[in-house]
C-alpha cells in the first residue's frame, strides 16, 4: 500500500491567518520616548470587545505581557515570549488543550506570532544585560504594531456606547410621554385615541429595543416612537380643545401630576391648566387660554431678559430654528409664545425640575425669558452640556436678577450650530 507523503505532518499550520499575523509583526519598528508596552496593552484590552477577544484571551495576553521587559520592546528587539503549554494551563486554570485552541484563536485575531524552534521545543535565553540571546516560543510585535488601531477601535466603540445611551434615554422619554398622557387623557375622559393601546405598544418597543445590539435597529425603534408619541400628543391637545370649547372660555382644566423626583422636599407639585395666569399671579405649568398682542404671551411688563431677547430679535420662530429637536412641536401649531410656553413647561416636567425654581424663573425673567431660558437648558441637556437641568436654570435666574443673563446672545450661538449642522 501506498502511503500518502505529508512533509507538515507535526508542525504548525501555515495559513492565510499565520501569514497576516506574521506580517503585522514585521510592521512593529520598537517603542520609543514615553511610549511603553504597558500602554500597548491597555490598548488592547480597551479594544478586545470590540475585535472579538474574549476574556480569556485577554487573560492569555496580560499573562504573556508579564513574561516580556522593558529591553524587549525596543527598537531593533523582539518581545519573546516561551512558556510551555503546561505551565499556561496551570496559570489560566484550563486544560492544554483550551490553551492550544486559545493559542490559534490569538493568532488568528492577530495578537501574536508562533516562532517554533527546528524541534518544535520552546525555549529561550537571555544575556548579561537581560537582552534576548536566543529564543523561541510567541512573539508579541503584532500588538505593538497595532497600537494605534486598538487606540481608535476603542474610541470608535465609546461613541457607539454613547450612542446607544443617548437612543435609549429618548426611548425612556418617549415611552413615559405616552404613559404621561395617557393617564391623563383617561382621568379626565378624553376620547379620540386608544390611549391603552398606545402605551402597550410604546411598553413593546421598548422590551424589544433591550436585547437589541445594532444601532441602526434601534434607531429606528427610538423613530417610531417618538412618532407615536407626536401622533398622541396631537391627539391629546386635539381632545383637550375639544372638551375645552365644550365648557366655555371662562373654564380651564387643572390637573394636578405629581412628577416630584423622590431626593426633592417641599417641591410644589406641577399642573397642567388650559388657561394662562398674569404674572403676579401664581406660575402653574399649562397653555394660556386667552392671547395677547404679543402672541400668546401675557401682557405683564417686559423683565431684562424679554428685554434683551426683543433687542436681539429672539422671537419664537428664532428660537424654534434653533433648537429645532427641542421645539418640533412648534410645527404642529402656530409658532407663538403661548405654545414655546407650554414646550418648555413640558421639558422642565421631562427634565424634573421642581415647580419653585420654575415658578421663580418666571418671576425674576418673565414668561417669555423663563421659557427661552428653558429651552435653553433643555437643548444643552440633550446635548451632554449639563447634567444638572434644575441647578443650571437656578443659575440662570441668579444671574437674571444681577442683570448678567444675555439669552440674545445664547441664541445667536445656538442658531448658528445649527445651521452649521
Amino acid at each position: 500500500m501506498l502511503s500518502v507523503p505529508q512533509p507538515g505532518a507535526g508542525y504548525r499550520r501555515y495559513d492565510a491567518h499565520f501569514a497576516a499575523a506574521e506580517a503585522t509583526a514585521q510592521q512593529f519598528r520598537g517603542f520609543s520616548g514615553r511610549i511603553t508596552h504597558g500602554q500597548a496593552l491597555a490598548a488592547f484590552k480597551r479594544a478586545a470587545t470590540s475585535i472579538g477577544a474574549s476574556a480569556r484571551i485577554v487573560r492569555l495576553i496580560d499573562l504573556l505581557f508579564a513574561w516580556t521587559k522593558p529591553q524587549d520592546w525596543q527598537e531593533g528587539r523582539q518581545p519573546l515570549v516561551w512558556p510551555s503549554n503546561e505551565r499556561l494551563a496551570e496559570e489560566l486554570g484550563v486544560e492544554v488543550r483550551q490553551v492550544q485552541n486559545l493559542l490559534r484563536k490569538a493568532i488568528t485575531l492577530r495578537l501574536i506570532v508562533a516562532q517554533d524552534s527546528p524541534n518544535g521545543h520552546r525555549g529561550g535565553a537571555r544575556g548579561a544585560d537581560g537582552h534576548i540571546v536566543w529564543g523561541y516560543g510567541f512573539d508579541l510585535r503584532p500588538i505593538g504594531a497595532r497600537m494605534m488601531e486598538f487606540a481608535e477601535i476603542a474610541e470608535r466603540a465609546t461613541a457607539v456606547r454613547r450612542e446607544k445611551q443617548e437612543l435609549r434615554r429618548r426611548l425612556t422619554i418617549a415611552r413615559k410621554t405616552i404613559a404621561q398622557l395617557a393617564q391623563t387623557a383617561i382621568d379626565e375622559g378624553l376620547e379620540g385615541c386608544k390611549w391603552l393601546e398606545e402605551v402597550e405598544t410604546a411598553r413593546m418597543i421598548v422590551d424589544h429595543a433591550r436585547g437589541l445590539a445594532d444601532i441602526d435597529a434601534l434607531a429606528r425603534l427610538v423613530h417610531q416612537i417618538e412618532l407615536r408619541k407626536r401622533r398622541v400628543h396631537v391627539a391629546f391637545i386635539t381632545a383637550s380643545t375639544v372638551v375645552d370649547d365644550g365648557q366655555g372660555k371662562g373654564q380651564s382644566v387643572d390637573n394636578s401630576v405629581d412628577i416630584t423626583p423622590t431626593d426633592e422636599t417641599n417641591c410644589t407639585h406641577y399642573t397642567t391648566t388650559t388657561q394662562l395666569q398674569p404674572a403676579n399671579a401664581e406660575i402653574r405649568n399649562g397653555l394660556a387660554e386667552g392671547r395677547s398682542g404679543n402672541g400668546g404671551a401675557p401682557s405683564s411688563p417686559a423683565s431684562r431678559v424679554e428685554t434683551d431677547l426683543d433687542k436681539y430679535g429672539i422671537d419664537v420662530d428664532f428660537i424654534g430654528k434653533a433648537c429645532s429637536e427641542i421645539c418640533w412641536e412648534l410645527d404642529l401649531s402656530t409658532r407663538t409664545w403661548r405654545d414655546l410656553i407650554a414646550i418648555a413647561e413640558q421639558q422642565a416636567t421631562y427634565l424634573f425640575i421642581n415647580n419653585h425654581t420654575w415658578r421663580e424663573a418666571c418671576r425674576i425673567m418673565g414668561r417669555r425669558g423663563a421659557a427661552a431660558a428653558m429651552i435653553a437648558v433643555a437643548h444643552k441637556e440633550r446635548e451632554g452640556q449639563v447634567t444638572n437641568a434644575g441647578g443650571y436654570l437656578r443659575a440662570m435666574t441668579q444671574r437674571a436678577t444681577i442683570g448678567e443673563l444675555h439669552l440674545g446672545r445664547t441664541f445667536h450661538g445656538l442658531r448658528e450650530a445649527a445651521d452649521i449642522q
